[in-house]
C-alpha cells in the first residue's frame, strides 16, 4: 500500500529550520562527513530550505565543486537567496514538485532531509536518482515514529522499513542505518 504524501513544511516556520537545539543534535557538517561527503564532490540538497544542510556542504566540497539547493518553495528560496551563500551554490526551483534542473548524471552525494514523507516518495527519489552519477550517494534523513513532541504528525513519518523500501523499489542499494538521535534516523544508499 502507498502512504499518501504527507502535508508540506509550511516557509513561515523557517526559524524551526536553524534552531541552536536542531544545530547540537544534528549537526550539519559532522553529520554530512559521517556519511561520506568530501571535497570536490558536487552535492545536490533537496529540500534546501533554509540552507541548514546547503550552506556547510557548499564549504566542505569546496569552492571548485558545485552545491545545488532545490526546494519546491519560492519563499524558502527567496530567503536563502538573501544569505550570503557561498559562490558554488546554485539554486532550483522544482517544476511540479518532482522535476528539476539539475543536470542528469552529475551529482556524487545528494541529500533528502525530512522531505521524503512529504512526497509521492517513489516520483522524489527517482528524480533524484536521475541527477546522481553510477556509485553516487544519496543520505535519506527522516523522522523517528518514536519522537511524539515536534515535527510531523506520526500517520505521516516513514519509518526506516518504508524509506528502505523506497528506495529498493528506486533502484538504489541501500548500505547503511543509523539513529541520529531521539529525532531523526538516516538511511544512506548507492546508485549502482
Amino acid at each position: 500500500m502507498t502512504k499518501k504524501p504527507g502535508h508540506r513544511f509550511e516557509s513561515k516556520h523557517h526559524h524551526r529550520l536553524d534552531s541552536k537545539y536542531r544545530r547540537r543534535i544534528l549537526p550539519p557538517t559532522a553529520t554530512l562527513k559521517s556519511f561520506g561527503l568530501k571535497k570536490e564532490m558536487t552535492f545536490c540538497d533537496v529540500g534546501a530550505g533554509t540552507g541548514y544542510f546547503l550552506i556547510p556542504a557548499a564549504r566542505l566540497i569546496g569552492r571548485d565543486a558545485r552545491a545545488f539547493g532545490v526546494d519546491v518553495s519560492r519563499e524558502m528560496l527567496k530567503m536563502l537567496g538573501e544569505k550570503r551563500l557561498p559562490k558554488n551554490i546554485s539554486l532550483v526551483h522544482t517544476r511540479n514538485g518532482y522535476e528539476f534542473d539539475v543536470p542528469s548524471r552529475s551529482v556524487n552525494f545528494a541529500l533528502a532531509s525530512a522531505i521524503v514523507h512529504e512526497n509521492d516518495g517513489y516520483r522524489l527519489l527517482s528524480e533524484i536518482r536521475r541527477t546522481m552519477k553510477s556509485g553516487a550517494k544519496l543520505l535519506v534523513i527522516e523522522w523517528r515514529k518514536e519522537s511524539k513532541r515536534h515535527g510531523p504528525p506520526m500517520e505521516e513519518r516513514l519509518d526506516r522499513v518504508e524509506v528502505e523500501r523506497l528506495l529498493s523499489k528506486s533502484k538504489f542499494r541501500v548500505t547503511r542505518f543509523r539513529n541520529l538521535n531521539a529525532r531523526y534516523y538516516a538511511v544512506l544508499a548507492v546508485k549502482p
